[in-house]
């Protein structure tokens, strides 16, 4: 049992580092034929997502599994049935479904994953973005920059809110989940985020 665990977290470790997404996921395939219950395995197949299915050729960021949130950001930019099938995989798919049956504390985990997933969301598309705000001479304007990314934060948030395939406990948990990832990656200035939202949905998120 002991030589199996120093395996896996080997496994796991070399994932981590490879470069490769097509390398990184034969090696937690590897430890999830190992191991299928173990749940630090089934949370990085999870956290992975389609990424290695990426092809060269054509630009598709459904591989990448934060690009979930983007139906919320942008919902004009997906037919309602995109806009669905996002919405659910990001509380019911399958890989999701399976870690939570093996989580001890399954809400934590969940909320965990939300806010893990929103970071990246935030991180990858939203930050790097420079249509949210107004560069000169190449760089961004850094004093004003709470205000502009509040801006496509706070569409995720009143999109979350008002999902129509969410009930009001999946509305509040996933929009606290974003605001939660926003924040850490923001240092905590949500001033701006805040002002947007307004009292009543700021509320809804305490």
């Amino acid at each position: 049992m002991t030589h199996e665990l120093e395996t896996i977290g080997s496994l796991l470790a070399r994932a981590r580092d490879a470069q490769d997404p097509a390398r990184r996921y034969a090696l937690l395939l590897e430890a999830e034929q190992l191991a299928p219950d173990d749940l630090q395995v089934q949370r990085a197949l999870l956290l992975h997502g389609r990424l290695h299915e990426r092809d060269g050729r054509r630009l598709d960021f459904s591989v990448i599994q934060c690009y979930l949130f983007h139906v919320f950001e942008h919902p004009e930019q997906h037919d309602e049935a995109a806009q669905e099938r996002s919405a659910r995989a990001l509380l019911e798919e399958p890989r999701l479904l399976r870690c939570l049956t093996l989580a001890p504390d399954p809400k934590a985990f969940l909320n965990d994953y939300l806010t893990e997933l929103a970071g990246e969301y935030v991180r990858i598309f939203i930050l790097p973005d420079r249509s949210h705000a107004p560069w000169a001479f190449g760089l961004a304007l850094p004093n004003r920059r709470g205000r502009y990314m509040a801006r496509p934060a706070a569409d995720v948030i009143r999109n979350l809110f008002s999902c129509p395939w969410y009930t009001m406990a999946q509305q509040r948990l996933t929009a606290r989940a974003f605001y939660q990832a926003y924040y850490r990656a923001m240092d905590g200035d949500v001033q701006a985020l805040d002002e947007l939202l307004g009292g009543d949905l700021c509320r809804k998120l305490a």
